[in-house]
């Protein structure tokens, strides 16, 4: 009877400290959206997948965090973070004066450009991006692509949609002639498409963006591990080895490190 009372305590005990453990382990809450492969997406099976899914669970275990990631409609994701619904966003998200005002950004991890992306039979039509202007064309709201579009073709009947996958189907409906996104999200999709019957083409050189990792405003402490995870996964080997699960080569080399 004695041992049997002193194998409960011990197991109490056991479990106790257990729960002790995982009280007092830290939860970081990401947000991000989910159609935005190849960065943040859900594939076929139902599961988020991606470079940037990876590579934050990566980082919340270099600093012992538990990551919890929560997909909202790209435009949902600085009103959750300003809320406190989330700590972080990260989901090929640039780096702009614009957003600057409401969120803090990492260092950055990725230099991004954009394309505009039309049926091959109108390439003749449309030789670059000016040619653009007065024509139909598809965005994802809240993107630098939207931005971008809605800054330079004026006269251009701009059609904005939640995700990626809702432009291209309005393409290939003929609804638009082009969409306006960020390069590897473009990319991504023709490698995809198998009728080939699409392209794309540089919108230009001088739009270049990094991608970067936010937090809320002002949350300095936050931010400050953010980049000592970042750094940590740059130097140790494993951003290389993601980037190249991904994108066939370390995406690190585009910002010169």
């Amino acid at each position: 009877m004695f041992r049997f009372l002193a194998k409960m305590l011990l197991c109490v005990a056991l479990l106790c400290g257990s729960n002790a453990v995982l009280a007092a382990q830290k939860v970081l809450h990401v947000g991000c959206e989910g159609g935005f492969a190849p960065f943040t997406y859900i594939n076929e099976s139902g599961t988020l997948v991606g470079f940037d899914i990876d590579i934050i669970r990566i980082i919340g275990k270099s600093l012992g965090y538990d990551v919890q990631i929560t997909v909202y409609p790209f435009d949902g994701l600085i009103p959750a973070l300003i809320t406190d619904n989330i700590d972080v966003i990260i989901s090929g998200f640039s780096i702009t004066p614009e957003r600057g005002k409401k969120v803090d950004f990492s260092n950055p991890y990725y230099l991004c450009d954009l394309t505009y992306m039309f049926n091959k039979q109108d390439e003749s039509k449309y030789p670059d991006y000016e040619s653009l202007n007065g024509e139909k064309v598809c965005v994802q709201l809240g993107t630098a692509g939207a931005a971008h579009v809605e800054n330079t073709l004026k006269n251009a009947k701009i059609k904005q949609y939640n995700s990626p996958a809702e432009t291209y189907l309005e393409l290939q409906n003929h609804g638009c002639v082009a969409v306006v996104n960020d390069r590897p999200v473009q990319d991504f999709f023709l490698t995809k498409n198998t009728d080939k019957n699409f392209m794309a083409k540089p919108v230009g050189s001088e739009q270049s963006e990094y991608y970067g990792i936010a937090v809320n405003k002002g949350n300095a402490k936050l931010l400050q591990e953010i980049n000592k995870g970042l750094k940590q996964v740059l130097n140790n080997g494993e951003f290389a080895r993601v980037s190249k699960l991904w994108f066939g080569y370390d995406i690190s080399e585009t910002l010169g490190f």
